[in-house]
């Protein structure tokens, strides 16, 4: 046949972006959700900013070093990765993302020597270029999954809201179970803030996987393939434990907490939306690599 043009028709013969990948993305949304929730309670409540100044960095350099090791493990060839930095293609949401993340990583590590060091003018000279970083720290995933060809799922757009909103649950969480660790230190009001941070950042994450739900079939017939493996294939477990886990527990008990100001609701419902946010995450990565790009 004349022009006739060749396609990859063939399914991968298995799961290129396993638990690794979710580990990534996961630990990510802890360290740059804390990050930006600690910006935004240093600015809003001043008189407790040490706590905030402490944790934030304590908090982002555990987690963001979790997300570069598993990313250096789940390399094919680990040892190369320094080609990314002296050979950089910057058409790439890859190399763009391996730029930005260590960039944070130096933000976080002036920000650990600004509290050890108790200069608070050394960190406030970095929060707007931190902010930035870590925003984009959170959304460049997102732009990798939308490179990701015939993964109609994975649409740029949304991922990056998602991604943004596993952030503020993560980081939230993560601020109230560690207060909860300290006996309460924070104000009551910031322990509300928090809770109603997580519980609208659940609520509307929510909403994106149930609309998925009901209408992946009007997106395509990729989609709906997708939404059945999700709901009824082999992650089905994962999936439904980790709706259950990140959005209707944490949801109904940070309600409690809020209403009844019966706080230690609050902690268990961070634990509960830390372990469902992987759950989820890793669903949602694994279903659409679960079938043939054909």
């Amino acid at each position: 046949m004349i022009g006739a043009e060749v396609t990859f028709d063939v399914a991968l013969p298995k799961v290129v972006w396993g638990w690794l990948v979710s580990t990534n993305m996961w630990a990510k949304s802890i360290a740059t959700g804390t990050f930006l929730l600690g910006l935004y309670f240093i600015k809003r409540y001043p008189e407790q900013d040490n706590f905030f100044r402490k944790w934030l960095p304590f908090l982002g350099i555990i987690f963001i070093g979790i997300t570069l090791l598993v990313t250096v493990l789940d390399l094919h060839h680990m040892f190369r990765f320094w080609k990314i930095f002296f050979h950089p293609h910057f058409t790439s949401a890859v190399t763009l993302g391996a730029w930005v993340v260590s960039a944070f990583v130096i933000v976080l590590l002036i920000s650990f020597w600004s509290w050890a060091t108790g200069n608070k003018k050394l960190f406030d000279k970095v929060m707007i270029p931190g902010f930035i970083l870590a925003f984009f720290a959170t959304i460049y995933t997102a732009g990798i999954m939308g490179e990701a060809t015939a993964r109609e799922v994975w649409v740029f757009p949304a991922e990056m809201i998602s991604m943004l909103l596993s952030a503020m649950i993560a980081g939230s969480a993560a601020y109230l179970i560690v207060d909860a660790i300290y006996g309460h230190v924070l104000k009551e009001e910031i322990r509300r803030e928090l809770g109603y941070i997580l519980f609208g950042s659940a609520g509307l994450a929510a909403a994106m996987f149930i609309g998925e739900l009901f209408f992946a079939k009007m997106h395509s017939e990729f989609s709906y393939e997708v939404i059945k493996i999700l709901a009824f294939g082999e992650v089905a477990p994962f999936f439904w434990l980790g709706m259950i886990f990140t959005f209707i527990i944490p949801m109904v008990l940070v309600g409690i907490a809020n209403e009844y100001r019966k706080y230690r609701y609050a902690w268990l419902a961070s634990v509960f939306a830390l372990i469902g946010l992987w759950l989820i995450k890793h669903a949602w990565l694994i279903a659409p690599q679960s079938l043939p790009l054909s």
